[in-house]
């Protein structure tokens, strides 16, 4: 066991599952990624509040914990409201808690994100899909 600098409990990056972090073809994973981009069009990406990361208007997730079993973030949801359309659209960002859930084959099969949108409790459970050599939420 590793512990990140606030104290928080970490597995040795070489015995961790990995996450998917972008979606398609060169889907690509990893441990404790700054940011993750969980829809197949784009529209919804995970990261932080403050600039920072690959995309920088999009942040940062915090992550807490990182395990064999389970790894759990906090940050923000970033949404495409795709007015007038998704590719014009404006991204707006969302309080968030993640949680990457159920290892096989060295990569976590669940991501749950728990967020409030529009006034309403969101439970937004994804599963890790393959295609081919693709992988998708």
């Amino acid at each position: 066991m590793l512990a990140l600098a606030g104290g928080a409990p970490v597995a040795d990056a070489a015995t961790v599952p990995t996450v998917l972090t972008q979606i398609g073809r060169g889907s690509t994973f990893a441990v404790r990624p700054a940011q993750i981009i969980y829809t197949g069009d784009g529209s919804g990406i995970l990261g932080g509040f403050a600039a920072g990361g690959p995309n920088r208007h999009f942040g940062r997730l915090t992550w807490t914990r990182w395990t064999r079993h389970e790894a759990a973030a906090h940050g923000a949801v970033w949404l495409d409201d795709c007015e007038p359309n998704c590719a014009e659209g404006t991204f707006h960002p969302y309080a968030v808690t993640v949680r990457a859930l159920d290892p096989r084959h060295g990569h976590f099969t669940v991501l749950t994100l728990r967020y409030t949108f529009a006034g309403k409790r969101v439970v937004d459970r994804r599963t890790l899909l393959r295609h081919g050599a693709s992988y998708s939420y």
